[in-house]
């Protein structure tokens, strides 16, 4: 049987800056993480991607994207060695919490060559500070966009029919969720949806057998779907892989999944467009009061429309900033000593061959 390969996001542009639920995979014990540090072009990216490619024969891997370029790789997740590489450069900053007992640094930074790129001073610095700029501006979009979302998510809470979505989450729990022996099981968060330069995306979930897709135009309902349903898995001895959407003023349960089961419920709305196929679409209007949603309409067309808008100059923020960073990166690929890199790239996976 072929190993498995899962994909996620690191994290997104929120409101409240760059939220990434990652240093939960960094504090665990059992785990060992090599975080690696140095600006844009020194090869952190393709280190992690030799890394993948040389263990996903024999391994299972989780590799989590960058949602400014979804191109490059943040984090890669070798589950049979225990051993996890990730980008511990801003915006997403990590440090080691057990030095060398759970973490090593990995300073790529020395592979540098500071003359060169003393000569280009003035142009990095402006090009950086033009890249800061835009995603300052991508941030204002995504609060003014966060707070529309809200804004819908607290008029349809008001008007979900409990009573009627409670019977079908006890419905539905019965059925997909037989009692499991082995005790309580645990949460986690990982991202599968993600605000990119290339639009809202969401990371191929095919290898699950049973698919739910939540249509749910006004988040609430599906939101709170999502949450009871957990818990009762958890209460039923099954591990849940939550995905939040950070995009409002306080996250939402976006998807989650059920890896033991090869079970996914998944929402879709106006942010990703979600459709996949071979699943079962569960329509979500029919847990609303009507006449609420109804008295309501003018006010959730206009957030909606506006939103959307929002969205679109969100995405053409990050493209601009992907397009400064990539100037940026010329600089520093010019001044790298790939001998050096590739040296540090084979270390790692001596090392992290040893663990198997």
């Amino acid at each position: 049987m072929a190993n498995k390969v899962s994909k996620y996001f690191l994290g997104e542009t929120t409101p409240m800056g760059f939220k990434t639920s990652f240093d939960e995979q960094i504090r665990s014990k059992n785990f060992y993480t090599y975080i690696l540090k140095g600006g844009p072009g020194t090869g952190k990216s393709s280190l992690m991607k030799k890394i993948a490619l040389e263990f996903s024969d024999i391994d299972d891997l989780d590799l989590y994207n960058c949602s400014s370029d979804p191109n490059s790789l943040d984090a890669v997740v070798l589950k049979g060695a225990k051993v996890a590489v990730v980008d511990g450069t801003s915006p997403h900053v990590f440090d080691a919490n057990y030095p060398g007992v759970c973490q090593s640094i990995v300073n790529l930074g020395e592979c540098w060559d500071k003359e060169k790129l003393q000569n280009y001073k003035t142009e990095i610095k402006q090009i950086t500070d033009e890249n800061a700029t835009w995603h300052s501006r991508c941030k204002r979009y995504i609060t003014a966009f966060a707070s529309l979302n809200s804004d819908i998510y607290s008029i349809a809470k008001a008007s979900i029919n409990f009573e009627k979505l409670n019977g079908f989450i006890e419905r539905i729990s019965k059925k997909y969720l037989p009692k499991n022996n082995t005790g309580t099981g645990k949460l986690s968060f990982k991202k599968l949806s993600a605000l990119t330069k290339n639009g809202y995306a969401t990371m191929p979930i095919d290898f699950y057998d049973n698919i739910f897709v939540l249509n749910d135009a006004y988040f609430a309902g599906s939101d709170y779907f999502l949450q009871e349903f957990s818990d009762i898995a958890i209460s039923r001895g099954y591990s849940v892989i939550a995905s939040e959407c950070a995009l409002f003023s306080d996250s939402i349960y976006e998807h989650i999944l059920i890896p033991e089961l090869k079970l996914a419920f998944v929402s879709s709305n106006y942010i990703n467009n979600l459709q996949i196929e071979n699943s079962s679409k569960i329509n979500f209007l029919r847990f609303y009061d009507k006449e609420k949603i109804v008295s309501k309409k003018n006010r959730l067309d206009f957030s909606k429309k506006a939103a959307i808008e929002l969205k679109n100059e969100a995405i053409s923020s990050l493209t601009n900033a992907k397009k400064i960073h990539d100037n940026l990166e010329n600089y520093y690929i010019n001044a790298i000593n790939f001998d050096k890199i590739n040296d540090i790239t084979n270390m790692l996976i001596s090392e992290i061959s040893a663990r198997y």
